[in-house]
């Protein structure tokens, strides 16, 4: 179940159930708040005409609010009866024009300075105050019913289920929510957990990890969300790793470690003092060091097994991968002395492709390793590890975190130079060297621990006398961990409980559909058809439709020419049995006036031959000034000439 952790009892809407705009409340007998969102509520049901409901262009302050109330209203009846994809029309619509009027300041300040005027009024003069409460108790809250209600109507939740389509239309509103932290956790951690496992089951490696990006955007220090990202990241590599036959197969299995490890060091980048992700960079490195020696790589397996036990000191397998492949160097770099002092001995000797290979392998022996140990970023590595260290120990502790989180404060660090020195300033490394020391001294206590659990609080006394910078931690918190890694029972956890538990005494919002099943209903087609939604499909359609108009009126086009050049044609037959030589010329104007669309007609050569003659014949008979309806045959006739020799080289 979900829901805002807001106390139930200062809720200003009403209730999410299926008559919410019904009203037959009796206005007196509520608060003055409930009076003010009543009045809102009853704008869903003002009288509009069919093209404001349709357009809802020009509406006055109030008709807009109404509009917006009128959507949300259609959208839970459609849900109710079960059709999604009508709903999905006007859920859609509820988010277009929210975010329309979320940049309205005049909306919001004229319901305030109208509505919410008198005394006692929560949101009086507080116009931002009063769309947040809309959003938040009315259309996030809406969704919530919905995705409880679809919880008890079905046994698990599946990827496709229409509960997560609720899940992501809140999400798109929280811009304009005041949910934040718990609150916001409340009603998207258990959707967030149910989806990411999903996802995982369902090897959809790529959508998890988005998800929990998804997450870590409004939760960016938490530390268990930044441990499922690694996790999923390292699933997501494993996961794409083949069984290993030969040689090349080694090799192509390296490169898919490299891609995961690439992606697991910008998680890295992102949060540099998670320990979990250490610890999968160390796994990834380890793995790849054995890939690489299986193809007889041995100088970059060398660096990867380093890489390994430096992203992870605690790794012991990777410690003896690493002797190991240090003693098959060894015995190579020997092998390779000995067989090229044999081959100097030999007339004409010389090494083999696969030898050469194995030769410059022996070459770089040890240097690209001892490079790595040398180099600025192992160093980096070995102190960030250190302080991840610290960071865990904190963690599981239950100190307070820095407000901006540990990765911000370790941003503000500024070093500065005192002989030749490099030395943190004290105003800005508090809480960095406050983790390091805790994790110094606690560390020496479960190395050498007290007698009994007696002496706990004794012996931090003591380590607060000598360091003092770690007075104004909470002691209780320490000695209770330490109790309980020393002398606690086995198995019991480290970690304090961050989120808070659900306060299942308030009434939790739940609409349950007709149906488990998707209904028959698609979307009213005037108000989409009026609506800024699905651009894209209305303009193919708009261009598909011209098309086929255009089509349509070419074919009728094409039929009329036929038409008319099928009795040009009769005619010019006709004329020629009774050698009617101006009826020939007049209906061979027509019939070439008259070419079909698609430019061919057998009858093309005939009918010339014997409109050439005819007008010839004609023509001598005129007088020796012919007049002007003679000049405009014998025009046209050189008109059909040209095109005739065109069309006839074409083809």
């Amino acid at each position: 179940m979900i829901f805002r952790l807001e106390n139930y009892s200062q809720r200003v809407f009403p209730p999410i159930q299926p008559d919410i705009y019904t009203t037959d409340d009796e206005l007196t007998a509520l608060t003055p708040d409930e009076q003010v969102t009543r009045k809102l509520i009853a704008l869903a049901n003002k009288e509009f005409t069919r093209w404001e409901v349709l357009v809802g262009w020009k509406l006055d302050v109030p008709s807009q609010i109404g509009h917006l109330l009128l959507q949300h209203k259609m959208a839970i009846e459609a849900e109710l009866e079960g059709k999604w994809q009508r709903a999905d029309f006007f859920w859609q619509q509820v988010q277009i024009e929210i975010k329309a009027l979320s940049r309205k300041d005049n909306v919001w300040q004229y319901l305030v300075s109208v509505y919410a005027k008198e005394q006692g009024v929560l949101f009086r003069g507080d116009p931002v105050q009063m769309r947040q409460r809309l959003v938040d108790e009315l259309l996030i809250d809406t969704h919530c019913a919905f995705y409880n209600g679809r919880s008890q109507q079905i046994e698990k939740l599946t990827l496709g289920d229409r509960a997560f389509v609720h899940i992501d239309y809140i999400q798109k509103l929280l811009d304009l929510s005041a949910l934040s932290d718990n609150s916001l956790l409340s009603v998207l951690g258990e959707p967030w957990e149910k989806r990411i496992t999903l996802l995982k089951e369902a090897n959809k490696w790529q959508q998890a990890i988005q998800c929990c990006q998804e997450r870590l955007r409004y939760f960016p220090n938490r530390s268990d969300f930044q441990n499922e990202l690694a996790e999923i990241h390292w699933l997501a590599t494993l996961a794409k790793l083949r069984e290993a036959k030969s040689s090349a197969h080694h090799r192509q299995n390296a490169k898919t470690l490299q891609a995961g490890i690439k992606a697991l060091e910008n998680c890295w980048q992102q949060h540099p003092y998670n320990l979990s992700i250490f610890e999968f960079l160390g796994s990834l490195y380890h793995l790849q060091a054995i890939s690489l020696v299986n193809s007889e790589q041995f100088a970059e397996a060398l660096v990867s097994i380093q890489k390994a036990v430096t992203y992870n000191p605690y790794l012991d397998k990777a410690f003896e991968t690493r002797d190991e492949i240090v003693q098959v160097m060894t015995q190579l770099q020997e092998q390779m002395r000995q067989l090229q002092q044999e081959i100097a001995r030999k007339f004409n000797a010389r090494l083999n492709e696969e030898g050469q290979r194995l030769l410059t392998e022996v070459q770089k022996g040890f240097g690209p390793m001892n490079a790595y140990i040398e180099s600025e970023q192992a160093k980096m590595t070995a102190e960030q590890f250190q302080m991840a260290q610290a960071v865990h120990l904190w963690q599981a502790i239950g100190l307070p975190e820095p407000p901006e989180g540990w990765q911000k404060e370790a941003q503000t660090v500024v070093m500065q130079g005192i002989d030749e020195q490099t030395v943190p300033l004290e105003s800005s490394m508090s809480w960095c060297r406050k983790a390091l020391q805790l994790c110094e001294e606690v560390d020496k206590v479960l190395q050498q621990p007290p007698a009994s659990q007696a002496d706990i609080r004794d012996v931090w006394q003591s380590i607060v006398a000598n360091k003092p910078d770690l007075a104004d931690l909470d002691s209780s918190l320490i000695c209770t961990f330490l109790e309980r890694k020393l002398f606690g029972e086995e198995g019991e956890g480290d970690r304090v409980e961050v989120t808070p538990p659900s306060d299942l005494s308030r009434e939790q919002p739940i609409l349950t559909p007709i149906s488990v099943k998707r209904q028959p209903g698609a979307e009213p087609l005037l108000p989409w058809l009026f609506s800024p939604q699905d651009k894209r499909i209305k303009l193919q359609a708009i261009v598909a439709i011209a098309l086929v108009l255009g089509a349509g009126g070419l074919r009728i086009q094409d039929r009329l020419r036929s038409s008319a050049r099928e009795t040009a044609y009769q005619e010019i037959l006709a004329a020629e049995q009774i050698q009617d030589d101006l009826g020939l010329v007049q209906n061979a104007e027509v019939f070439f006036a008259n070419s079909p669309l698609s430019g061919k007609d057998g009858r093309n050569d005939q009918v010339m031959e014997l409109y050439t003659e005819s007008l010839v014949r004609w023509y001598a008979q005129q007088e020796i000034s012919p007049d002007a309806s003679a000049r405009k045959h014998l025009e046209r006739y050189h008109q059909v000439m040209e095109t005739f020799k065109v069309e006839d080289k074409q083809l």
